[in-house]
């Protein structure tokens, strides 16, 4: 599609561009205002900012189609090939399945005294340093260490994968310098898994090995792509929202079972990904809007989850909110496979930083925070924070 749809409204706006994703809500709102279909100028493609409308496309994977890509350029889409993010029941079976055998409720359950010492180690580490970066001495290494430990990458050769997966998220947007450096990035995260896979590096019994004895050692890039760097910025979020929410943080600290809801909150107000693209297998009429078949549209997950059609009050953060229909994991065949994981891994780290942790308190010594520049990723690239002992 070359052409807004007829009665499709239109926007010039650059989503990609430094203004935006440092600050993409603003953008979002005027957006959803604008209707729950637009046209997208700049990108030519049309895209869905509300709630309802990205619930329903996510939810119909058969005229909204994962199987040509999800990216923005074609090119990523080409370079990306068929995956579990990339594919439609039933190929997508094949890809999913190995892996929710790995990441279901009940098969991590065994890990989550592990993880949660790990969240322990941690959590005594920035309350010992002080000050402390969110991001680079919490969230990252945390996040990295888990998913790690889970798949028996060895010790010595874990520090570039968060980096090289961030940069790598990269090629989901338009073809842009960050996409080309991006390219790069996942060339060198693949390299890296595979060859820990085939150099005998894993440790016996984990995730990683066990994928590689079932001949399946392509989905194990799976776990140090997608499966860290989201939950980073995650959790970069959550220390931030609390350190600006002082009073909610002791709401958390004084209920515990308030955790889950609080960070289904934090994901509704800083999706880690905030859109993926589909295509039209069909044409498809959307209030009033004909989508020809064949078309790529952008699915806006970000914006979705602040749809005040939906959400009272929408860019407040409420710890007792509990909005579970938030859409941050997705939905559908395409609901996340780690959604339980980093669960885990969040629940774990906020329950360990409660016991420890007063109040967060933004550490002006430390320079300002910084919103990561990232065609495809929502969050902090630095949160200099100070934690006071409880």
């Amino acid at each position: 599609m070359s052409t807004p749809p007829a009665g499709c409204p239109v926007s010039d706006v650059d989503l990609w561009s430094e203004a935006t994703l440092a600050d993409p809500f603003p953008t979002y709102r005027a957006l959803r205002d604008l209707g729950p279909v637009v046209w997208l100028e700049r990108a030519g493609m049309v895209a869905f900012p509300r709630f309802q409308t990205v619930r329903a496309v996510l939810s119909d994977w058969q005229r909204f189609s994962s199987a040509r890509g999800v990216a923005v350029g074609e090119q990523a889409n080409g370079v990306l090939g068929e995956s579990i993010l990339t594919s439609d029941p039933p190929v997508h079976d094949r890809y999913r399945k190995p892996l929710m055998d790995q990441l279901s409720p009940n098969a991590l359950a065994p890990m989550v005294p592990e993880v949660e010492a790990t969240a322990v180690r941690f959590a005594e580490a920035v309350v010992a340093a002080g000050r402390f970066d969110a991001v680079a001495d919490l969230a990252r290494p945390y996040s990295l260490t888990v998913v790690a430990d889970l798949i028996g990458l060895p010790p010595e050769d874990r520090e570039p994968y968060p980096p090289l997966a961030e940069r790598a998220f990269n090629i989901m947007g338009p073809g842009d310098e960050r996409a080309a450096d991006g390219f790069a990035a996942l060339a060198e995260l693949r390299q890296r898994t595979l060859g820990a896979c085939t150099a005998g590096q894993l440790t016996a019994g984990r995730r990683a090995e066990q994928l590689c004895h079932m001949g399946r050692m392509d989905l194990v890039p799976a776990y140090t792509w997608p499966g860290i760097d989201t939950t980073v910025n995650a959790l970069g979020a959550a220390v931030a929202l609390f350190t600006s929410h002082p009073d909610l943080w002791d709401r958390v600290r004084d209920d515990r079972s308030l955790i889950p809801s609080a960070f289904n909150e934090v994901l509704r107000l800083h999706a880690p990904v905030h859109y993926f693209t589909r295509v039209a297998t069909e044409a498809v009429t959307i209030e009033g809007v004909e989508i020809a078949a064949g078309s790529r549209v952008l699915v806006m997950y970000g914006s979705a989850n602040r749809d005040e059609r939906r959400f009272d009050d929408p860019d407040r953060f409420d710890v007792t909110r509990n909005p579970t229909e938030q859409l941050a994991f997705g939905r559908g065949v395409h609901l996340c496979v780690g959604i339980t994981l980093a669960r885990i891994e969040a629940h774990s780290l906020l329950a360990a930083l409660a016991d420890r942790v007063e109040r967060f308190e933004p550490d002006d010594a430390g320079g300002e925070p910084a919103w990561l520049i990232n065609n495809t990723l929502h969050g902090y690239e630095h949160l200099p924070v100070r934690a006071i002992p409880a």
